[in-house]
């Protein structure tokens, strides 16, 4: 089901419209390209200039490559510069089934490596940036740019046990969350929980609460939270909290992607 945010139009920006898709392990966001300084994040992420080329160097060798699109592989210290370029830019869950899917065509373990999409990708990309559309559009564009046309999607119609923990978990994201609690209060082991979890979901259940977090934190904000009400609404001990974690994820401060509300538009996969 795709659920659109609205906005409240209290701030400007004359830098162009964002876009940004949010699952419970992976974020696009597609917009006015960023300039960072050598940064690092635990998601993987693959770039495509939708409007140019863009700039990226694995530090600390300190030299700039030029391509169309990339792939940074988690935990990589990397620098990037769009050159004024709209792009697209893909954060997955690094131990998701998507990454282990595509980590293979990286080749290398340099951090950066050339990665760019199929034509229909590509033309989904730019249909994005230029007129929007809905989750269910977006998430095919990105199983297409993956390269996951062919492989089954996370399965929907679920084990009712595994529905009932994931209710549980949206019900009190606020909450520490413990494997071994959650299987006593399903009734089953924590063994067949974890592995049924990463089956169903394609992430193990603590990388799914901390993106669901991180989710929830980004709603509450857009929808008139301060990020301390966020922060303690969805389990982060302070806003700094909330801060180092989203920074450990994307490598770019909470902030910077929801500081521009009436250029921002925003849906939610509630699957």
């Amino acid at each position: 089901m795709s659920v659109s945010t609205p906005l409240p139009a209290d701030a400007t920006s004359d830098s162009g419209r964002v876009r940004l898709y949010l699952w419970p392990h992976r974020l696009l966001y597609i917009g006015p390209g960023p300039c960072t300084r050598s940064h690092r994040h635990h998601a993987a992420q693959v770039c495509w200039g939708v409007g140019g080329t863009l700039r990226s160097r694995a530090e600390p060798r300190g030299q700039w490559d030029e391509w169309n699109g990339f792939l940074v592989l988690p935990d990589r210290p990397h620098a990037f510069d769009a050159m004024g370029a709209t792009v697209a830019m893909l954060f997955m869950e690094s131990e998701g089934s998507e990454y282990a899917s595509i980590r293979a065509l990286a080749g290398t373990d340099d951090g950066i490596t050339p990665f760019e999409p199929s034509q229909h990708a590509a033309m989904g990309l730019a249909t994005l940036a230029s007129e929007g559309g809905a989750i269910d559009e977006a998430d095919a564009i990105c199983r297409a740019w993956l390269g996951l046309d062919g492989i089954a999607p996370r399965v929907r119609d679920r084990d009712a046990r595994l529905a009932r923990a994931l209710h549980l978990l949206q019900a009190s994201i606020d909450q520490p969350v413990r494997l071994q609690s959650l299987a006593d209060t399903l009734h089953v082991s924590s063994s067949w929980l974890s592995h049924r979890f990463v089956e169903e979901t394609g992430v193990p259940l603590r990388r799914y609460v901390v993106w669901m977090r991180l989710r929830r934190a980004v709603e509450a904000v857009l929808q008139g939270a301060s990020w301390t009400e966020a922060a303690h609404a969805v389990g982060f001990s302070d806003s700094a909290h909330l801060s180092r974690s989203f920074r450990d994820n994307f490598g770019i401060a909470p902030s910077s992607l929801v500081g521009r509300r009436d250029q921002i538009s925003v849906c939610f996969d509630k699957g």
